[in-house]
């Protein structure tokens, strides 16, 4: 059986969760931009400007960052959708779309970027398939909204729907960096949104 080992607890003092904090966020931003391989030990420690002994303080290796950088891209994915919390799936993907159109997209996924990297270590794999499914499960929970308020259809698998929602936002946020064009995942979040509509 597959054990995800945890990145060391959040320290107790506001201190030690400031210098953590940097750590990670230097760390996330250099390998969303340069990859995990290509980020090293020492790339962290000059853009988070902490010192070697603070970082192995926190985490014992780069496996253990690379856990937490994990965690800390889920976060911002999710923190970025509050739509997410609502129940009307058009509204989340506009925001979605807009987000990326207000920001100078379509540019990849904070979280996704990682999934072709993380093969060469199973606690990798491992906690970038759960972070994958704790987002299905916010579309999930929206789409069973969804469905109490009429607005798709309630004979479908709110869990299965979640699946497909997703995973056309992955392919359209691909082939809208691969062409170079927001209107790309446009058409693929309206193909989503279609997807779970009540039907006449």
């Amino acid at each position: 059986m597959d054990v995800v080992e945890s990145v060391p607890e959040r320290p107790l003092t506001a201190r030690g969760r400031r210098t953590r904090d940097a750590i990670v966020d230097a760390a996330a931003e250099l390998m969303y931009a340069r990859g995990i391989a290509a980020t090293g030990i020492a790339d962290v420690l000059a853009a988070s400007g902490t010192g070697k002994s603070q970082l192995y303080h926190y985490f014992t290796d780069k496996s253990d960052l690379v856990l937490a950088v994990i965690d800390r891209q889920l976060e911002r994915v999710l923190e970025a959708q509050p739509a997410l919390a609502g129940e009307d799936l058009q509204a989340w993907a506009s925001a979605l779309w807009e987000l990326h159109r207000d920001g100078g997209g379509p540019f990849p996924c904070p979280l996704g970027v990682f999934s072709s990297q993380v093969e060469t270590d199973e606690r990798w794999h491992a906690r970038q398939a759960a972070a994958f499914t704790a987002w299905q499960d916010r579309l999930a929970a929206l789409l069973a909204r969804g469905q109490r308020a009429g607005r798709v259809d309630p004979t479908r698998d709110a869990d299965a729907l979640a699946v497909g929602v997703l995973a056309a936002l992955q392919g359209g946020l691909m082939l809208a960096r691969l062409h170079r064009d927001l209107h790309v995942l446009e058409l693929a979040l309206a193909a989503a949104v279609d997807h779970v509509r009540v039907r006449a």
